[in-house]
């Protein structure tokens, strides 16, 4: 057990061989939960004791019958929308009934329709909002494949935030090193939310706890007022940010706009020829950008229904993919290479006997460098059922450019260009050889429409473009690039060359057609010759011993100058055999690229770095030798969650403390605003009988009021006139009526519901002010109220309009009512935006006490009176509604009036 040091790839295997020959079918949550042999025996011993001791044979995965899907009566892809918001109401307006997802667990099957995902993502936005986040937080989303992954990235993008996805750990028992990662990107996402799944919550208390930014952990399961309004999305706004699972140093998020992710979700359905009759089947991990644009989102816009499972639903019976496609007729997958081959070398005759893979038309290879023998391998072992090698299609892309970038033609088949490895590693030339053991490269096709690609002369900062065949950098540009790293500007302008951005990628080009050779930092450079990294580990693993797929190598600075090639190795074999295992490596890597390994060690089996889906990490190993960490032996899994623990139980103690110092400050600015506020106010309504008395005691008042507590109001803009305007304020809080007294220096008149006329204390002082009563319950009351506001302003008082008419704890600016402005019109009066920020921090709907907040009231440059035509009435309206937006830097809601057929009555 010890030895063994178990990998995602070798449970696979294992657990497929042992299901065979036990004839048991294990639960798919053990390939995970396993980490050694004899847990892994104890799971089948569950299983079969589940069984009464008996070990029923496995059944077949599916019955061989075609599901239940269907084509739309009227295939619309959407060209005006352009934010996912209103993608996703557009798709729940025009066919919300029609079943969207198809979510298999095991042998079961979810269907959510693109009604259940917008009512969902209402759901969410609205509990969301009930937290207190505010439009343009970033919100983690540590979530599983399932229904609250969809409906939750859709419900932070309906409240106005940004979804980060994370990749949830694989397993609970070794979590040390999971929690370091994921703390560096939430520390650079600035994450305030995190929403998990119950079983995921122990980790989610570990992060907020350690994480300076985060306020809230929450499970999905979210309730609020789906009335509280959609944030206005604009087309530039950032729609997600996407980390790489290998995040390490200092982590770079790709920033992504809703304009970047339609271009490319359109470009994607173009370069695959998408049709309303595609059904693409997926089981790609959706924190990832491959599965969440690729497999999800661009099918999504174009109305497709979709086949999805979890990641290790396929590890642990690839075989089910396969059977996706037989059942539900599908016809498009992403997947890595990895993939094919697991399918090609794993799966056995006897569970995909009578499969049908005929209708799959674009398998599409990529994520990973692509294989010709996996790709050749793949096709023979499939033809027999269906499968056409016309179907297999190399692609290329990267998260900095959404997803995709080049596709082939579709039913071309795959294109490979073998290169003489003497020229290539000399001189960067793809001369082509019959040598049946050169190199072999993939063609990853033609940049998608409105996409560039070029390949620049990759050592020189100069922008010379190598022709055909010569390798390079490869460099792109279109309307899918990203906005740049999320705080990172540095890094962004590292990349960037005018439009063009340096994807780190080197390849060449033939007729117009992408090569990718290997990643730019991991070249090998010896003798003034170049080597591709994934040469020397592929040389590496053909001795026997060593680990396959365990192997890594990269340069470092060599003592007499130049680089050295090191290799690392994970083995299972004693100590003793280490010495015998290194030599024969080096010996295997002289025979693959023509010079042998400069230092070769061979380490212990899972000491090597990989990312969650199993991918080598280069440049994090190739610190961990620097530093020597393979030299001493790592903390035991026990020591590193003790020291994980502490350290959260430490960070648990500090926020706690720094919940108490704000609850206690909270009690002492309430307690003392109050203390101050119901006696000085008594004081003026009994002393003060005159209305400019009464107006002056009233601020006096709240002067103090607000220094005691700690809020103090600070003013800023243009002066206000003291007569002859219309004043038109963003409503957040109950507190913004005694924000606005205090900060205007002239005498002017709220228009207020009837309640607060009702008030002790308040009712008596407000009717005293001259303040005007709206009684909106009967059409004449309200009429009588608009004529008493024409007839102060007529006289020249300041009238003053919260046009919102109510508030609610969503930051954003909701619908504006029309009054104000057209009293302005009738009484030729300008109207004069004031724009309150901060009060909805102090005292948000529904708190009780006051919290810490900056609060500050901005007076705007008056606007002239609209003519008296609806139309100019409603433009000024929207035109003071954006400003005081833009000023206050909270979003314009468009409020929800019902939810969409699956709870349209429910609501009513």
């Amino acid at each position: 057990e010890r030895d063994l040091g178990l990998g995602s790839l070798e449970r696979v295997e294992l657990v497929m061989r042992l299901q065979h020959k036990l004839m048991v079918k294990l639960p798919d949550a053990a390939l995970a939960e396993s980490q050694t042999p004899a847990s892994l025996m104890a799971a089948f011993a569950s299983c079969g004791k589940g069984n009464n001791g008996s070990a029923p044979p496995i059944s077949p995965e599916v019955e061989n019958k075609a599901a239940n899907v269907s084509s739309p009566l009227k295939w619309q892809v959407p060209s005006s929308v352009n934010n996912l918001v209103e993608l996703a109401r557009f798709r729940a307006e025009t066919e919300g009934d029609r079943t969207h997802l198809f979510l298999l667990d095991g042998d079961t099957e979810r269907r959510l329709s693109f009604a259940d995902l917008w009512n969902g993502g209402l759901r969410v936005a609205a509990g969301l909002v009930k937290l207190g986040v505010d439009p343009g937080f970033r919100c983690a989303v540590l979530l599983p494949t399932g229904p609250d992954f969809f409906t939750t990235f859709l419900g932070v993008l309906i409240a106005g935030g940004v979804p980060v996805p994370l990749y949830p750990p694989a397993n609970l028992r070794d979590l040390s090193g999971y929690i370091e990662r994921e703390l560096k990107i939430l520390a650079s996402a600035k994450a305030r939310i995190l929403v998990t799944d119950p079983s995921l919550l122990p980790v989610g208390k570990l992060l907020e706890d350690r994480s300076p930014s985060m306020s809230a952990v929450s499970t999905a399961d979210l309730q609020g007022d789906v009335s509280v309004g959609v944030a206005r999305v604009l087309p530039d706004d950032l729609a997600m940010i996407q980390y790489s699972s290998g995040s390490t140093g200092v982590p770079k998020g790709v920033a992504l706009s809703h304009r970047s992710l339609l271009a490319n979700m359109r470009a994607i359905g173009d370069g695959l020829s998408f049709g309303p009759s595609d059904i693409p089947v997926s089981w790609l991990p959706l924190y990832h950008d491959m599965g969440l644009i690729g497999a999800w989102l661009s099918p999504f816009l174009h109305g497709l229904q979709v086949v999805m499972m979890s990641p290790l639903q396929f590890l642990s019976r690839p075989q089910r993919w396969l059977w996706a496609f037989h059942r539900y007729r599908g016809t498009i997958s992403p997947a890595p290479n990895f993939a094919y081959d697991l399918c090609a070398r794993k799966v056995r005759d006897e569970d995909i006997e009578g499969l049908d893979l005929s209708s799959w038309r674009c398998a599409m290879n990529g994520s990973e460098p692509v294989r010709a023998d996996t790709i050749e391998r793949f096709c023979r072992r499939f033809a027999r059922y269906g499968f056409r090698r016309e179907a297999m299609m190399p692609v290329y892309g990267l998260a900095e450019n959404s997803v995709a970038l080049t596709f082939p033609p579709i039913g071309r088949g795959p294109r490979f260009d073998r290169v003489d490895a003497e020229i290539f590693s000399r001189d960067g030339r793809a001369e082509p050889s019959r040598d049946p053991n050169a190199p072999v490269f993939a063609s990853c096709g033609r940049p998608l429409r409105g996409h560039e690609v070029r390949v620049l002369d990759a050592g020189s900062a100069t922008d010379a473009v190598e022709p055909d065949r010569v390798q390079g950098r490869i460099f792109f540009r279109g309307p899918s690039s990203m906005s740049g790293y999320f705080g990172r500007p540095d890094a962004t302008a590292a990349v960037r060359r005018g439009e063009w951005i340096d994807s780190g990628d080197l390849g060449y080009l033939v007729d117009g057609e992408l090569y990718v050779t290997g990643r730019i930092k991991d070249l090998v450079i010896k003798g003034g010759r170049k080597y591709h990294p994934q040469d020397i580990e592929q040389a590496a693993q053909t001795v026997e011993g060593v680990r396959k797929d365990c192997v890594v190598a990269f340069a470092v600075p060599a003592e007499t100058g130049g680089e050295a090639i090191v290799v690392l190795a994970e083995s299972n074999k004693r100590a003793e055999r280490h010495a015998f295992l290194e030599t024969a490596v080096v010996a295997a890597v002289q025979r693959q690229i023509g010079t042998p390994a400069d230092r070769v060690h061979v380490v212990r089996p899972g000491s090597l770095p990989k990312t969650s889906s199993g991918k080598l990490k280069r440049r994090e190993s190739r610190t961990m030798y620097l530093e020597g960490a393979f030299d001493r032996h790592s903390p035991s899994n026990r020591a590193a969650l003790a020291g994980l623990a502490a350290r959260a139980l430490l960070a648990r103690a500090v926020a706690g403390a720094r919940r108490i110092g704000r609850s206690l400050h909270g009690v002492y600015s309430t307690c003392t605003a109050a203390a101050t506020l119901v006696p000085g106010l008594t004081i003026v309504s009994l002393l003060c009988r005159s209305e400019a008395a009464t107006w002056k005691g009233c601020r006096s008042v709240l002067r103090l009021a607000a220094g005691l507590s700690g809020l103090p109001v600070r003013r800023s803009g243009a002066p206000i006139p003291a007569t002859g305007a219309i004043l038109v304020s963003n409503h957040s809080s109950n507190l913004d009526w005694l924000v606005l007294t205090l900060a205007l220096e002239h005498p002017f008149l709220f228009t207020a519901k009837a309640s607060v006329f009702s008030l002790p204390l308040i009712g008596p002082i407000a009717r005293r002010l001259g303040h005007i009563e709206v009684q909106r319950r009967q059409f004449s009351g309200r009429r009588q109220s608009y004529h008493d506001a024409l007839e102060a302003a007529q006289r020249g008082r300041l009238v003053h309009f919260f046009p919102e008419a109510t508030f609610t704890p969503a930051s954003g600016l909701r619908p504006f009512r029309l009054g104000a402005f057209q009293l302005a019109a009738e009484s030729g009066l300008p109207i004069i935006p004031i724009a309150i920020r901060g009060t909805r921090q102090a005292l948000r709907d529904g708190q009780k006490w006051l919290g810490r907040a900056s609060i500050e009231v901005t007076t705007l440059p008056a606007m002239a009176a609209p003519k008296r035509d609806l139309g100019e009435i409603a433009r000024l309206r929207d035109s003071v509604r954006e400003l005081l937006a833009r000023t206050v830097g909270e979003p314009v809601l468009d409020i929800v009036t019902a939810a969409l057929p699956a709870e349209a009555e429910a609501a009513s």
